[in-house]
């Protein structure tokens, strides 16, 4: 085997070597897979809860409310499924997020079906919608994600 034969082979092993090593340097960690979870998580139910603002009593109906609120559960549980992977701080914050909004929904949901007549219930809705809103601002909107 020549020097010249020896020499591209040898650069050809350290360029597969480096080509191999940049693949796997390119995962993500538990973190970051975590913190990308929390933050489509986040914005789904940002989605969810804009969507739920916009009903009024002529656009609800039962079906289309019930895929909101099982969006938003959805989004909750995965949420508390990767808080467990982010560091500290990140976790505490997001877990107390969590705590929160969901403590607000129920209230929330407990104030739609007490008491409920149909000329009430537009209002109801929109209060409702209103403090769902207002609950994500004060929660998930805090969350950094950019």
């Amino acid at each position: 085997m020549s020097g010249r034969t020896q020499r591209i082979g040898s650069i050809a092993v350290v360029l597969l070597l480096l080509v191999t090593g940049a693949a796997v340097g390119c995962g993500e960690s538990d973190e970051e897979k975590a913190q990308n979870d929390v933050c489509d998580a986040r914005d789904d139910l940002q989605k969810q809860v804009n969507d739920l603002s916009k009903l009024t009593l002529s656009t609800a109906t039962v079906e289309g409310v019930q895929k909101n609120l099982n969006a938003i559960q959805d989004d909750l549980q995965k949420i508390s499924d990767a808080q467990g992977n982010l560091s500290d701080e990140r976790q505490q914050q997001v877990e107390s997020a969590n705590k929160q909004f969901k403590s607000q929904l129920n209230s929330i949901a407990e104030g739609l079906t007490s008491n409920l007549s149909l000329s009430g219930a537009e209002q109801k809705l929109r209060s409702a919608t209103q403090q769902l809103a207002s609950s994500y601002r004060q929660t998930f909107a805090k969350i950094d994600c950019g």
